[in-house]
């Protein structure tokens, strides 16, 4: 049971105990009395959101501020949004009187943020607001208490912030309307109790909860209850020459962001580490370290194995061996789960099977990253589960990798792969065993028999739980049970024991698929697929079919049926792709004797897959698929075709139905058919069997946007947008738009289409999130293979998808500035180049580009300039270096980090307001000329900030801030206010503030520059108290 299951009680016991009149003097006793505390109001500011939602929640909060007793010595009150990024609107510090409090409570704003990161906003608000520079009573151990109010999902990651709230004693409060994800706000919250769902974001429900939520606010004490997620996990790193040195610090710099994230401590996540090249060596065991700082240190001096040779296989034995052991320090026996993580740039030189085998019949979930010369078919058979294995072109991309993999290394476990929590009871389940029993099993069909005996011995078999059915097929299909015949697993058990082999020299696979669907999965038979239990077929394919599969599949997977395929001796894999919802479901022998090596995964496939293609759902809709077709998506055309199939199978296409139509892009557009084309479903399947690529070196998605928003989304072509039938678009590529993005997307939303992206392998996630109608219907996956598990979520967003929610999610669209905007102006970017900055260097240099883009740039329009820092300033080019935007593009493109261990803002920002906001080297200061800087750094400064900020201010220059993990306070003093401090959890994140840069950039004049500077008193350098700046900040 839960430690605080009395909450509510004590809640209600507070209000009774309210009710009760007072005396004068038990009044007085009442004020000294209040229960000090400190509270955070942590608020969804996103666009999805809504004004109307935002101001209903902005009263709300006032009215609780109004209820409490505030003041420095009472309960003190700091408000912050949040969306992609975290905006305080004030600390705790800032307002002494509740009066101050709920004025500046009613002046809030929209953050109008496109995403929603929720882990990242709990991260801040404990790193940034729950600390003595924002007022936190440190000191006096006040209760920290934290109040969530979102409406959405979160994109990120929100187990570990969640734990990490606990573990600081923060008690948090959740409060979420029906768009957001309750398990989330129970995971979040102290206690379910303080949970709040109100029906939405409007006057009276919320007034409604409100004596619910104050009794808590107020009385709450005590430590939260932080759940131990104890796991052992060994890293298994090439050492080799394929990484070499030069790339070896991406390698270490991954591994110390991974263990910078997880709950490191002996009776929590234990690590451990190998090099491997020729050879295995033990860097540190489980055991080794039992603190994350120790773990740390032993990575920051690691170095590169080195050796020509990589045999994955021996490592992987010596691992096994060495490691997942008690002596090791591995909790194998206590069934604490065991994870392996291999990182390889190249293809094994020994035999790896047996030892990955071993692996995984022992428990053991591998996860597999691939890079530079890595093989994936490789990688995926050594990966407990081809959705394991993570790809990277180069070893620059890995420090994009840690937030990807953070989740499933701290939440899957190998029975099953699924996430936490643990126990949970097998749902139910109906399976046909429908095995090859022709000639092509002669002399090994008790290999297969003892097979089929130990998969349904892991199963939960009776008649309430898992349903078995067992036939086998050749000419035609004998059944050797039906699922209302034997429903007890001695009794499945001992039929499969007798079971003797068919015999027949055909092998009609289609007639089987056909006998299946019409005589087993029926209600007649035992089949609960009119209750809607789960269907499977675990077939057994040992030939080619003599007849044809793909009629017969498609009905089956239409009628709800899922399959599984043992592949084995000479099966069509194409002809088994046919019948298969996703290639990841085909399980391939390298021969018979050892498909028993297959049974961890069966079982695994059989526990979590939950359900199979979504039934056809009536309604209009118009549905368009955009398809890249350039050459980079030649190899995997032909799954690319079986997703749109899969698709349309699950659409109730028709007429007065659903629509579709289909164009593909490169570097040129050309519509395969129009929504008018064909008005049955097969018509539309057999039009897509015969797609052939297009061809072509780029694909241009912003044209192909514009293309179909002219051209298919119009009457002629079929669409009925004018009589308001939903059109949505489903964009599929697999690289980087060769043109801009940005502005077409907003056309195409403009014009009523809904975008949905689905990025593969190189394909840009940010785009993606661009294009989409909003950043939440953005799917990004490694390779075309994985098509196939983000099917039913694709389908399932078309067909229930209506008008009123589409209405509900309605993005506020807000154009870009044409390129070429600004006027005269002078911006200098002053960028972190240390090694902390380092691994994700690229997106910095991604985002200058694309800032550079959007400027007028020109000797007599706006100059721009790069300046890079760490332990010094070095300076990449000056403001009067280069005349044109192609030649600033040219530096930009050049640039590379520094390097330098140490981030000294202060020092960087004195010297470029020494030596290059100056006439001679291209300032235009003294004629007028706004003068810009932008500030991107990867954490706080090293050394001191105050006086340089102001100098660089005295001068006339608007900074703006853009920091990964630094401190608030100091942004806040550099920057030109508060309004233009952004954080961001990673600088992947830094294409979202685009946007938030370039109208300031693009719009403000020295008029208004001078102006918001001198609403902040500065006193001379040398003479600036930290809070003064602070508070002075605040005052605009």
């Amino acid at each position: 049971m839960r430690k605080h299951r009395h909450l509510p009680l004590v809640a209600v016991f507070c209000l009774f105990l309210s009710g009760f009149p007072t005396t004068h003097a038990q009044q007085q006793q009442a004020v000294v009395e209040v229960n000090k505390r400190d509270i955070v109001f942590l608020v969804d500011g996103s666009s999805a959101l809504g004004l109307a939602n935002f101001n209903a929640i902005r009263d709300f909060i006032a009215k609780v501020i109004q209820r409490l007793e505030i003041g420095q010595d009472l309960i003190q009150v700091a408000v912050a949004q949040y969306a992609d990024t975290v905006r305080p609107e004030f600390y705790f510090n800032t307002h002494p009187t509740k009066r101050e409090v709920i004025t500046a409570v009613r002046k809030m704003k929209p953050l109008d943020g496109s995403a929603l990161y929720t882990g990242s906003a709990l991260d801040f608000v404990r790193n940034n607001l729950f600390t003595s520079s924002a007022g936190y009573r440190a000191a006096e151990g006040i209760p920290k208490l934290l109040v969530l109010i979102t409406g959405g999902k979160s994109l990120d990651e929100i187990s570990q912030p969640a734990q990490e709230l606990k573990r600081s004693s923060i008690m948090a409060f959740a409060i979420g309307n029906k768009g957001a994800d309750q398990a989330e706000l129970e995971e979040i919250a102290f206690d379910s109790s303080l949970v709040f769902i109100p029906a939405e974001f409007r006057a009276a429900p919320l007034q409604g909860m409100l004596p619910g939520l104050l009794a808590p606010l107020r009385t709450l004490s005590g430590t939260p209850e932080v759940h131990s997620n104890k796991r052992d996990i060994i890293f298994l790193l090439d050492g080799s020459a394929n990484v070499g040195k030069t790339n070896f610090p991406y390698v270490r710099d991954f591994v110390m962001n991974l263990v910078n994230s997880l709950d490191i401590g002996n009776d929590n996540i234990r690590v451990g580490l190998v090099q491997f090249s020729d050879t295995p060596v033990t860097e540190f065991s489980l055991n080794t370290y039992q603190t994350k700082s120790d773990i740390l240190g032993h990575l920051r001096q690691l170095q590169l194995q080195g050796g020509s040779g990589l045999n994955t296989g021996s490592a992987l034995s010596y691992v096994y061996a060495n490691h997942f052991t008690e002596a090791g320090g591995s909790r194998i026996r206590e069934h604490v789960p065991q994870l392996l993580l291999l990182l390889t740039a190249g293809q094994s030189e020994d035999s790896y099977l047996q030892a990955a085998n071993a692996l995984t019949r022992a428990g053991i979930l591998t996860f597999c990253v691939g890079a530079s010369q890595a093989n994936k078919a490789e990688l995926e058979q050594i990966a407990f589960n081809p959705s394991l294995v993570y790809l990277m072109d180069d070893f620059s991309s890995l420090p994009a990798l840690p937030q990807q993999l953070i989740q499933p290394l701290t939440t899957y476990v190998s029975g099953g792969v699924e996430e936490v929590p643990l126990a949970q009871p097998e749902s139910k389940r109906d399976i046909l065993f429908l095995f090859d029993g022709s000639a092509n099993l002669v002399g090994q069909f008790p290999v297969v028999r003892d097979f089929l005996y130990k998969i349904i011995d892991e199963l939960n078999v009776k008649p309430e739980g898992t349903r078995i059915a067992v036939a086998q097929y050749s000419d035609d299909v004998k059944v050797e049970s039906r699922f209302d015949e034997h429903q007890s697993k001695p009794e499945i058990l001992n039929l499969v024991k007798r079971m003797k082999i068919k015999t027949g020299k055909a092998l009609n696979l289609g007639y089987a698929l056909d006998y299946a669907q019409r005589y087993i999965f029926v209600k007649s038979a035992g089949s609960r697929i009119e209750d809607g239990v789960l269907q499977f077929l675990v077939l057994l394919v040992a030939g080619r079919s003599s007849d044809r599969v793909d009629g017969p599949a498609s009905n089956l997977k239409q009628s709800g049926v899922v399959p599984f395929i043992f592949q084995a001796k000479n099966a069509d894999p194409a002809e088994l792709e046919q019948i298969v919802l996703s290639p990841a479901f085909i399980l391939a022998a390298e021969s018979l004797p050892k498909i028993g090596d297959l049974q961890p995964q069966i079982v695994n496939l059989l526990k979590s897959v939950h359900n199979g293609a979504p039934a056809p759902v009536s309604g209009e809709k118009d549905v368009v698929f955009l398809l890249d077709g350039s050459e980079g998506v030649r190899s995997g055309f032909p799954l690319l075709k079986e997703f749109v199939q899969r698709v349309v199978e699950s659409l109730d296409v028709g007429q007065d139905r659903v629509r579709v139509a289909v164009v593909q892009y490169s570097d040129r557009t050309r519509p395969e058919f129009y929504l008018n084309s064909y008005m049955n479903q097969q018509d539309v399947v057999n039009a897509v069997r015969q797609l052939t690529l297009l061809g072509g070196p780029t694909p241009n998605t912003g044209a192909a946007l514009e293309f179909v928003l002219r051209n298919i989304l119009v009457s002629s072509a079929g669409s009925r947008i004018t009589e308001g039938v939903p059109q949505l678009l489903i964009v599929l590529t697999a690289d980087r738009s060769g043109d801009d993005v940005r502005n077409p997307s907003v056309v195409v939303k403009r014009g009523g289409a809904v975008p949905i992206g689905i990025g593969i392998g190189n394909a840009d996630i940010t785009e993606m999130q661009t294009i989409s109608f909003i950043p939440d219907f953005a799917v990004a996956i490694p390779t075309f293979r994985q098509l196939g598990t983000v099917q039913q979520v694709i389908s399932e967003r078309v067909t229930q998808l209506t008008r009123e929610e589409l209405s509900r999610l309605q993005p506020v669209l807000q154009p870009l500035p044409s390129p070429g905007v600004g006027g005269k102006r002078d911006v200098v970017f002053l960028i972190d180049g240390s090694q902390s900055a380092g691994p994700e260097f690229q997106y910095i240099r991604t985002l200058i580009e694309r800032l550079v883009d959007y400027l007028d740039v020109g000797f007599d329009t706006t100059r721009v300039a790069v300046i890079q820092f760490s332990d010094d300033p070095k300076v990449e080019f000056l403001l009067n270096a280069h005349s044109s935007k192609d030649e600033v593009q040219n530096a930009v493109q050049r640039l590379r980090p520094k390097g330098g261990r140490q981030i000294n803002v202060g020092s960087a920002l004195e010297y470029v307001s020494r030596n290059i906001f100056k006439r001679p080297l291209g300032s235009r200061i003294e004629e007028g000329v706004p003068q810009f800087l932008v500030l991107i750094s990867s954490g706080k400064s090293d050394d001191e900030v105050d006086d340089p900020a102001v100098e660089l201010k005295q001068f006339g220059v608007a900074p703006f801030t853009i920091a990964r993990n630094a401190d608030q306070e100091e942004l806040v003093k550099i920057s030109l206010s508060p309004e233009y401090v952004f954080s961001v959890s990673t600088f992947r994140e830094l294409p979202s503030l685009e946007q938030k840069l370039l109208t300031p950039i693009t719009t403000l004049t020295s008029e208004q520059i001078q102006k918001l500077l001198a609403s902040t008193r500065y006193p001379p350098p040398g003479e600036m108290g930290a809070s003064e700046v602070l508070l002075g900040a605040f005052s605009i």
